[in-house]
């Protein structure tokens, strides 16, 4: 039944849109309360185990998810009286003008719409009036229409099923993603939270939600530095409590009423807070923007798993992914200890190309081996094992990048293997990969085998540098140049094919050591200073910029198979010639040890490659 036009004239529509500015008030309040429950929850779970805990919890969650439920309702409450009272006050105000400039006109509006004109207008506008009445029931009905539909909302959300709600926000917040979702459903999860929601969990900081790939870089940097933390202050506060030093404190923590797996989080927590120390730079005024993108203090047996990004990959023009080699962990210090490498590489990029920033990750995401005397550098498997989980945080970069995007993967030594094998055997997707120092490339024979989609690999191997000629085709040289080196790669040389050799299909680079003209194991890592052929390459690479090789005389020749050539004809000593079978050709099966780059004269390499600051 329509509504009639006194009833419209006497409703109040705006009365519903105050309303459910008032619901939405006790939601934020709601919000509040629910967000408070869910720290003290969490800390009942962390530090209350037993039968009664767990009855406990159990009460709490049901509690939590009533309210999750009635927050719900009051949503769909809100939503109800805030759409159907905007709806019907247009539609009372559109309805009103017409009604009341016929009557400013002398025409009388009835109650159910329909419209008479004045007296003294003549019979020919009967044709009006009945157009007129039309329109106003039109309206009349148009208002009936909406009332009814947001009174049936209304009811719905007072006293009908619990309203279906975006993934979330209805008890999900403390459900977190498994780690093995997508990054763009965990991306998708994470954007249908309220505000409210994100705020909470930041807060409360899970670990598992700094190491989702999909979650925003500030978003993990903030949950991260938050759980690094909460690590060094457990260590931190019983050691001022029981007057004693941290060392003290980790040396013996069960002493302090601590676990063993307390001093082991702390130590690795000290060490990646003094690697984002360092990454910044002491500079207060000139800081590098450092951020923790990954923490993982317990993993590989307690030697811990983190990455550091030098700027925000998620805005960054270009992002350099960097993978160490054997020797590396986050215990051991790689992400501090003097370690420049991501530092230099994200400085020469952006000097060298500012209008178009570039991001560098030092991703420690892998148990590498331990040192060269660990039997596990001869093996691939950890490389492996590492390739498969840069792969997943490579790809989940795109996820939750905005704009477009250059991507570069750096590994050296055995991370060189690492990056190879992610490529190969675990589908990363990246723009360009680098190579430096490699042993061997394993799953890959080729440059093919990266499958890179319009990208490059790029290599950079120091003709004195001994690990570099590890992968050289062979058992046999391989393992001679290990054994007379003293096994610097464990008892069993060689992970694979040489990638600068002439015949992988790479882009070698200059990288000889300045000053060097023999072999020499510590030209294995100088890929990454300053000044360096293969800095600047690096560089120029990562800041996408790499058609600058082939300018600044940065191209390298791939090492090559010792060539045949013998002569098509014999001349005879009484004139005449004789046909000869004639070769030109690589011996076939033979190592690749004939290197362009030994022979360069000492002076043209130098050290004054580097990008300098503007002015």
């Amino acid at each position: 039944m329509t509504v009639s036009l006194s009833v419209v004239e006497a409703s109040d529509p705006n009365g519903l849109v105050d309303s459910a500015a008032r619901i939405g008030e006790k939601i934020s309040r709601l919000d509040t309360l629910m967000t408070q429950q869910r720290r003290a929850l969490a800390e009942l779970r962390a530090n209350w185990q037993g039968k009664a805990a767990s009855a406990a919890i159990t009460r709490a969650e049901a509690d939590l998810d009533q309210q999750e439920a009635l927050r719900a309702r009051l949503q769909a409450l809100q939503t109800a009286l805030q759409s159907g009272g905007s709806q019907l006050s247009s539609t009372r105000r559109g309805l009103l003008m017409v009604v009341n400039s016929l009557r400013a006109t002398g025409w009388q509006v009835a109650d159910d719409g329909t419209c008479t004109p004045p007296p003294y207008l003549p019979p020919v506008f009967t044709g009006l009036a009945m157009a007129w009445t039309a329109v106003v029931q039109k309206l009349l009905a148009q208002y009936s229409e909406i009332d009814t539909s947001t009174a049936a909302a209304i009811t719905s959300a007072l006293g009908g099923p619990v309203p279906q709600t975006p993934a979330g926000t209805l008890g999900d917040p403390r459900r977190l993603p498994d780690k093995e979702t997508a990054p763009e459903d965990v991306k998708k999860w994470w954007d249908s939270l309220s505000q409210a929601e994100k705020d909470g969990l930041i807060a409360k900081h899970p670990p598992e939600l700094g190491n989702l790939n999909g979650i925003p870089a500030d978003v993990r940097d903030k949950v991260n530095q938050a759980v690094m933390n909460d690590d060094l202050n457990r260590v931190r506060d019983v050691a001022q409590r029981n007057g004693v030093t941290e060392n003290e404190v980790i040396a013996d923590p069960a002493r302090y009423g601590l676990a063993q797996t307390d001093a082991t989080r702390f130590y690795n927590a000290r060490r990646t807070s003094e690697g984002l120390a360092h990454q910044r730079g002491s500079n207060p005024k000139d800081q590098r923007p450092a951020m923790l993108w990954g923490y993982q203090p317990l993993a590989d047996n307690g030697q811990g798993r983190a990455a550091i990004a030098i700027g925000n990959p998620d805005t960054a023009a270009n992002t350099a992914v960097i993978v160490p080699g054997t020797g590396s962990s986050v215990r051991d210090g790689w992400l501090s200890d003097g370690h420049d490498d991501a530092i230099h590489l994200y400085d020469q990029a952006n000097t060298s190309n500012p209008g178009e920033p570039t991001a560098v990750i030092m991703w420690m995401g892998y148990d590498a081996p331990d040192g060269f005397t660990d039997t596990r550098v001869a093996n691939p498997d950890l490389a492996r094992a590492g390739g498969e989980l840069l792969a997943a945080d490579v790809n989940g970069l795109a996820a939750t990048h905005t704009g477009p995007s250059h991507v570069t993967v750096i590994g050296h030594s055995y991370g060189s293997t690492t990056v190879a094998d992610a490529f190969a055997g675990s589908g990363m997707k990246a723009n360009d990969a680098v190579l430096i120092g490699s042993p061997g490339t394993d799953l890959a024979k080729s440059a093919e085998d990266f499958h890179l989609d319009g990208g490059k690999v790029y290599v950079g191997a120091a003709s004195t540098d001994p690990v570099s000629w590890i992968g050289m085709p062979g058992d046999l040289p391989a393992d001679w140049l290990n054994r007379e080196l003293g096994y610097p790669v464990g008892p069993d040389a060689g992970l694979g094919t040489d990638p600068a050799g002439d015949e992988f299909g790479s882009v070698r680079f200059r990288a000889e050591v300045a000053g060097e003209d023999g072999l020499d194991v510590h030209d294995h890592s100088h890929y990454y200073d300053l000044g360096s052929e293969s800095m600047r390459a690096m560089t120029d690479i990562a800041s996408g910029n790499s058609e600058r090789l082939a300018e600044e005389d940065l191209i390298a020749e791939g090492r090559r198979q010792p060539h045949i050539t013998t002569p098509d004809h014999i001349d005879l000593p009484f004139g005449g010639r004789v046909p000869l079978p004639h070769l030109d050709t690589d011996i076939p099966g033979s190592p690749a040890f004939i290197d362009p780059e030994a022979g360069r004269p000492g002076s043209s390499v130098t050290t004054d490659h580097d990008y300098k600051p503007a002015g």
